[in-house]
């Protein structure tokens, strides 16, 4: 689900950039606590009760799914071997578990532990609008006690993140699971930890810390290098970068500045900003009523991109701590994502030829320089939130592109979701950003497609339209992508969006640490947990 976010979020994870490449493979040291600071403390641990479902870090780790998402984007198979798929009806999901998965205690994670979680989802659904459980499942039974088949009620891409996390028949079977794991993750007969991730639940302090500690039984390729991951909690900056003199090893949050100017006063920890946040800032132009009638040519909003320095915004506001990061390219795939293609790429800081497509539009350049189409001045209302990082942004685009005969008139709005400017139409190009995984996830045909539920530009164009609706329905993730990018090469001629950049995650890092990788996935920081270490 795409869900637009005016403010500065600040999600917690726990991930990094691995060594430098060139590093000499060093074997990883057996023991150890690894600290991680985080900002948000769940209310509690099960992932099934909606309030638990946005504190996820404790489960990840504990409790595995039938796919994983990695720092591609991709989804990994993970208890699963592999899944069988049908593009013809009745469309078939067949899961293949892996032989060697099992729970914490000995017992093989089984089909029967997919039948029940679809059970138990039915009931209590994940976050969101839809329950695919209910909407997208005709039925799930086992074959045998490793295979489990799913009949879909129609073609579905997102299938992957179904069994996001698989549940223990053995243990939950007859007991309220309203009521369960609101502070730990335990089997409920014995009260012992359980879990088939590399992790159990020790302890959880509440407002102090949460201690996950190594499972010996985990069934992976390797137990976790770990002894134990602590995560502390605060969202004070200042405490967070107490938190790094006192020992803590790794945080990582959706970037903040005073997150930077808080750390960069501790000794020993680098920061480090990479592209991998779930927001992605842009501009949306208003093609429909209420916009600038000059906004309806293309050629004048081609004139927008060629007028805006994307590789200028990106420096001025992230400076040489993100020094790596460069422009999003793409407004449906985010760029680590293995099918991203830089279709936005030929939109490089060009005043001249914004001059030259403005002439061709039939516009007039007056005296002041700003141009003036079809007799009405070209002063463009630029609409967002007071926001310092986007109050910088748009005094940048107001200076580059009145070198391309533009005005912008910065308006900053206390709301622009529900019922307030988007909704309007009431703009001409609004600034802000769109949180969640891109077309990776359900949500992109209703800001692109004709009448989509949260496309407030008014653009109808019916080959994107066409190809964003059967995107939603591809089960192979290769084609997928090759219809997404065939849009998204549609939308960048048709300019009726500007994706700006990547909100970057910023990541301290302490230099003990070996084997964490970047992730895109803030819902999942753990997703390599069993091969971190720490080096002495």
């Amino acid at each position: 689900m795409i869900r637009r976010s005016l403010a500065a979020v600040l999600v917690a994870a726990a991930v990094v950039a691995s060594p430098a490449a060139g590093t000499p493979a060093q074997t990883p040291r057996v023991g150890g606590t690894l600290e991680v600071a985080a900002l948000t403390e769940p209310p509690c641990l099960s992932p099934l009760v909606s309030p638990c479902q946005d504190g996820t870090l404790p489960v990840y780790g504990v409790l595995e799914g039938a796919f994983k998402i990695g720092p591609d984007l991709t989804r990994h198979p993970r208890l699963v071997s592999h899944v069988d798929f049908t593009t013809k009806p009745p469309f078939t999901l067949t899961y293949h578990i892996r032989p060697e998965a099992r729970w914490s205690d000995g017992t093989p994670i089984t089909a029967g532990d997919f039948v029940f979680t679809y059970q138990a989802r039915r009931k209590f659904p994940p976050l969101g609008d839809d329950n695919p459980y209910e909407t997208r499942i005709r039925s799930v039974r086992t074959i045998d006690a490793k295979t489990v088949k799913v009949v879909l009620r129609s073609r579905f891409a997102f299938w992957r993140d179904l069994f996001e996390v698989v549940l223990l028949r053995h243990a939950l079977r007859g007991k309220d699971l309203a009521s369960i794991w609101t502070d730990r993750i335990d089997d409920p007969r014995t009260g012992r930890p359980i879990a088939s991730g590399p992790f159990l639940v020790e302890r959880w302090q509440r407002g102090q810390q949460l201690a996950l500690v190594r499972n010996p039984r985990y069934w992976g390729p390797h137990p976790a290098y770990l002894d134990r991951i602590v995560v502390r909690y605060s969202n004070d900056p200042a405490v967070i970068a107490d938190f790094f003199r006192q020992g803590v090893d790794i945080g990582q949050w959706q970037f903040d500045e005073n997150l930077v100017a808080a750390l960069q006063r501790v000794p020993g920890i680098k920061l480090i900003l990479a592209p991998d946040a779930p927001g992605w800032e842009h501009l949306d132009i208003r093609i429909g009523p209420g916009g600038h009638p000059a906004l309806k040519n293309k050629l004048v909003r081609r004139a927008l991109a060629y007028g805006i320095d994307r590789v200028a915004l990106v420096r001025a506001l992230f400076g040489e701590t993100g020094a790596s990061l460069r422009p999003l390219d793409s407004a449906l795939l985010r760029s680590g994502n293995r099918s991203y293609r830089a279709n936005w790429s030929i939109y490089r800081y060009r005043p001249a030829e914004a001059r030259r497509l403005l002439e061709r539009a039939g516009c007039r350049r007056g005296g002041d320089g700003i141009y003036s189409c079809q007799g009405e001045r070209l002063a463009l209302r630029f609409v967002s939130r007071g926001a310092a990082r986007r109050a910088q942004t748009l005094d940048l685009v107001q200076a580059q592109l009145r070198q391309a005969g533009i005005q912008v008139v910065p308006s900053y709005a206390t709301q622009l979701g529900h019922n307030q400017v988007l909704e309007s139409g009431d703009f001409d190009v609004t600034l802000f950003a769109w949180f969640g995984s891109g077309a990776e996830g359900p949500g992109i045909k209703g800001l692109f497609g004709c009448g989509g539920d949260q496309n407030y530009i008014g653009y109808c164009q019916r080959l994107v339209t066409r190809d964003l609706d059967q995107a939603d329905r591809i089960l192979d993730a290769g084609e997928r992508a090759r219809v997404l990018n065939r849009a998204d090469v549609q939308l960048a001629k048709d300019v009726p969006t500007t994706p700006l950049f990547e909100v970057p995650s910023l990541a301290a890092v302490r230099s003990t640490v070996r084997n964490f990788t970047s992730s895109f996935s803030v819902t999942d920081p753990t997703w390599n947990a069993e091969n971190w270490w720490l080096e002495r």
